[in-house]
């Protein structure tokens, strides 16, 4: 966990070149954070503040944080993090409003505005990163030779589980109904795998690089459970970064601002994917790890999107268009959960 604490003012010429490559890399963001002004509100008393979630390792977004601030990307933002115990559990802090922003994916955002909760998705966060894996020894091959079989899972409430859930109805088959999942923490569902106390895990990267590196096979990817059964070839998205409706209408700039930081640091993973490598101790993945840490570009450097616009929104409706279809949500809210800051 990092305390929370200020951030650096936007960094001037001198600034910017004394910060090298990392500085210059910001430039780009700077003129926009600046612009901002700051006559947002935020949940801190003024300037564009707000109250983000601190990613755990053992999450991917875990590096987003690092890098932001050695590239020194925040500019004025002023950014209180609250830690979380993972996927499930920021959801949850966001609609109680301990979080201004977090991860939030469309399924979830929908069920959240069937129960009364109005969040709206602002920004771009995470592809789907899920996967399907087995011991290096198990007879089962496929995830159909896994029907009825116990599996680790995400929390129920988690985006990771509810993709699951998608990416197996558009196959025709009921998830819940049809493997014995054994639902919890990320590092609960770890732990049961690696005892031998379930046939199967389904979980998240960085873990999955993890568990690929010591032998463990993998033997399917939410993401290409979905383009089976539904025959796109997009990427598939998992969540984004959200707020309360409310929040985000009256922090507009500072919505906008960590739009733009995620999408700047997403840009440069995909310019530089061994950085991946580098900060694989923001991941939670040791040193002595030597195989997972050379894995870690290769595998994961494709899930930070490059992009936040129609093309991903169309993603979004398509999934929400199939979790309706398929009884995952009472129907297509006629509210938008998702919308652009532009």
């Amino acid at each position: 966990m990092h305390p929370a604490h200020p951030f650096p003012r936007t960094l001037n010429r001198r600034g910017l070149l004394r910060a090298g490559g990392y500085g210059l890399a910001a430039a780009s963001l700077g003129p926009l954070l600046s612009a901002c002004g700051s006559d947002d509100s935020g949940s801190g008393g003024g300037g564009l503040s707000a109250r983000v979630e601190d990613t755990q390792a053992g999450t991917a977004g875990a590096v987003i944080r690092p890098i932001s601030e050695k590239l020194r990307l925040t500019g004025d933002l002023k950014l209180s993090y609250v830690a979380g115990t993972g996927p499930g559990d920021v959801q949850n802090k966001l609609l109680s409003g301990a979080l201004d922003v977090a991860s939030m994916g469309p399924i979830g955002a929908a069920v959240a505005l069937e129960a009364g909760a109005d969040v709206v998705i602002f920004s771009a966060s995470l592809a789907n990163h899920v996967r399907w894996l087995v011991p290096e020894n198990s007879p089962y091959r496929t995830i159909k030779d896994l029907r009825g079989k116990k599996i680790a899972t995400p929390p129920k409430n988690s985006d990771a589980y509810r993709s699951t859930q998608l990416s197996t109805a558009v196959n025709g088959v009921d998830f819940e109904s049809e493997y014995r999942a054994h639902p919890g923490a990320v590092l609960a569902g770890l732990a049961l795998f690696e005892r031998g106390d379930v046939d199967a895990i389904i979980t998240i990267e960085p873990n999955a690089t993890r568990l690929v590196a010591k032998g463990a096979r993998q033997l399917s990817t939410v993401t290409e459970l979905w383009r089976e059964g539904t025959g796109s070839d997009a990427q598939l998205l998992l969540n984004g970064q959200g707020g309360q409706r409310s929040w985000v209408d009256g922090n507009k700039k500072t919505a906008a601002a960590l739009a733009a930081l995620r999408l700047e640091a997403h840009h440069h993973i995909a310019d530089r994917p061994e950085v991946l490598a580098e900060l694989h101790a923001s991941y939670g993945v040791p040193a002595a790890e030597k195989k997972a840490i050379a894995l870690l570009p290769e595998r994961l450097a494709g899930i930070y999107p490059q992009e936040w616009n129609e093309t991903s929104f169309a993603n979004l409706r398509e999934q929400l268009r199939v979790a309706a279809r398929t009884g995952l949500i009472k129907s297509v809210p006629d509210k938008t959960v998702y919308r652009s800051l532009g």
